[in-house]
């Protein structure tokens, strides 16, 4: 089990790299002006210059990616909010065009109004799934970390129990409605947890009877996939659900829907390699992402 787990953490953390990678060039833009300037982004393109983005190459990653390695950096064993601010700060003072134009540095340290922080989910559930951390455990250091909003708290355990589950399951055998099931038990035990907000499971809520739609109707009640937390959240469970055998497949679909774009590939990638393991992404994407040693060499060093 062990072996297994590590390779698909590894692939979970290398499909959220290279989920970020295919999505940054439409972060930001609406379908229309995706299509004016790309056509149709089909894979590894060159992020173009606009009035909130520097430009960045083929296979470039961003913040959801900078977040993570921050995140692992200071896991010990799992993630310390002091230690990420030092090294998500240092990244951001190093890295200032993976930002946007306006960021700011604030505190907490969740610049962009934080939503890539779920990356803090990703250790977590690799230590749950190992049998390393008891659901109580992993309660109890998600409520020591302060100060952060009861959203972030809610979206890190929904996200990183649906993790830690695909982390053990079997490609093969799985079961699309039952990972809606779960997602929503999951919800029920968020508000439990970390209660008194609600914008999290009412967007679920919203969202699960749209699940036979076309994703841009989702897009639509996601309020077109902007930086809200329990929108990036909802929409990525819906597009996983509707395309969990095609990681191409979904992240060409989310990517050419444009909004929190970058967020919405590094999460949805995410899911992919912890059910699929490193398989499911395309030699051809994954031989130009730029951070691929780096990630290799990030969990290498925390899981070992």
């Amino acid at each position: 089990m062990n072996v297994i787990l590590n390779d698909r953490f590894l692939a979970s953390c290398l499909a959220a790299s290279l989920g970020e990678s295919m999505a940054l060039p439409a972060e930001g833009m609406t379908p229309e002006q995706i299509k004016h300037t790309f056509g149709k982004i089909e894979g590894l393109a060159a992020r173009p210059e606009s009035d909130t983005f520097y430009a960045l190459p083929a296979g470039s990653t961003a913040r959801q990616t900078e977040a993570m390695l921050a995140v692992l950096k200071a896991s010990r064993p799992l993630p310390d909010l002091q230690g990420f601010a030092f090294n998500i700060k240092d990244s951001f003072n190093r890295f200032q065009m993976l930002w946007p134009k306006s960021a700011t540095f604030p505190w907490p340290p969740f610049p962009d109004e934080g939503h890539y922080t779920f990356a803090f989910a990703l250790p977590a559930a690799y230590r749950l799934c190992a049998g390393k951390n008891s659901v109580s455990d992993i309660a109890d250091w998600l409520k020591s970390l302060s100060p952060v909003s009861v959203v972030w708290q809610q979206g890190v355990w929904i996200y990183l129990r649906l993790l830690s589950d695909l982390f053990k399951t079997d490609a093969e055998h799985f079961d699309r409605i039952a990972f809606v099931q779960k997602a929503m038990e999951y919800a029920d035990e968020a508000e439990s947890h970390f209660p008194h907000d609600y914008k999290m499971k009412r967007r679920m809520q919203l969202t699960e009877p749209l699940l036979s739609q076309p994703l841009d109707v989702v897009a639509s009640a996601c309020g077109d996939i902007n930086n809200n937390a329990d929108n990036v959240l909802a929409f990525v469970g819906s597009a996983f659900f509707k395309h969990h055998n095609s990681f191409e497949q979904a992240l060409t679909a989310t990517t050419n829907l444009g909004g929190t774009s970058g967020a919405v590939g590094f999460y949805l990638g995410s899911l992919f390699g912890a059910l699929h393991g490193k398989s499911v992404m395309p030699d051809s994407w994954l031989g130009k992402l730029k951070v691929k040693e780096s990630v290799e060499a990030a969990v290498f060093n925390y899981a070992h």
